[in-house]
């Protein structure tokens, strides 16, 4: 997609894809913008397949669970949903019926309820990648955990991240793995009752090759589910 786009390149546009990421801490060895990174990337390749258009990546949401480590921002819930639904409003005026929230954070549990709410009155919000895209991905790239034992800055984040920018914004030499399989408590008490370094999974066991199969699966699995979206 143009990174420099002007107004015409938005007519004729009945589809858009809506990255949000968040900033909150990743270990130490990833950027707390890894998750708007990731979402970007997905984005704009699913918005080249389809001719649509790219939302500016929305950089902050819900990450109230890593409040404990400095450089997490978070949106409180009433204002992540009032930017959802402004953003949507706006892309009705320019002629787009439907929009794919590309949701780079596992925390915005929130935004499935969104999306319910406001397909009420007519189909026009999807959230992905889900859960299941996720598992499906990990499993078909042959990685070696699974998403919920990787559930953060471990060897899928870190692995996708040496794919879209090599050790630019990899600090691999800092990554510790840390293995927690059991978080009864994770939304009353936060990651930092579980984990010192902020990760929770293999960021050792990362690579660019793993990341390259992880985010092209990605995208496979996301994009069925778009098209069958298209379709209703």
């Amino acid at each position: 997609m143009n990174p420099f786009p002007t107004w015409p390149d938005f007519k004729d546009k009945e589809l858009a894809f809506f990255p949000i990421g968040s900033t909150e801490q990743h270990g130490c060895h990833l950027p707390t913008n890894t998750d708007s990174l990731i979402a970007t990337a997905i984005a704009q390749r699913l918005a080249m397949k389809h001719q649509a258009f790219v939302v500016p990546t929305l950089p902050y949401s819900c990450s109230f669970e890593h409040a404990g480590f400095p450089g997490s921002i978070s949106l409180r819930i009433r204002t992540l949903f009032s930017i959802v639904q402004d953003v949507l409003s706006s892309l009705e005026q320019s002629g787009v019926k439907r929009c794919v929230i590309i949701n780079g954070h596992g925390g915005n549990k929130l935004l499935a309820n969104i999306a319910q709410e406001l397909n009420q009155s007519k189909t026009r919000l999807l959230i992905a990648p889900s859960r299941k895209h996720w598992e499906q991905a990990y499993q078909k790239a042959g990685l070696s955990s699974t998403p919920s034992q990787d559930m953060h800055a471990g060897e899928g984040e870190t692995s996708i991240l040496l794919h879209l920018l090599q050790e630019q914004a990899v600090q691999l030499e800092k990554a510790e793995d840390v293995e927690v399989s059991d978080r009864p408590l994770l939304e009353v008490l936060g990651m930092q009752a579980y984990t010192k370094t902020g990760t929770i999974g293999y960021p050792t066991r990362a690579s660019k090759e793993k990341g390259e199969r992880l985010f092209n699966e990605l995208i496979r699995q996301i994009d069925q589910t778009v098209m069958e979206f298209l379709q209703i």
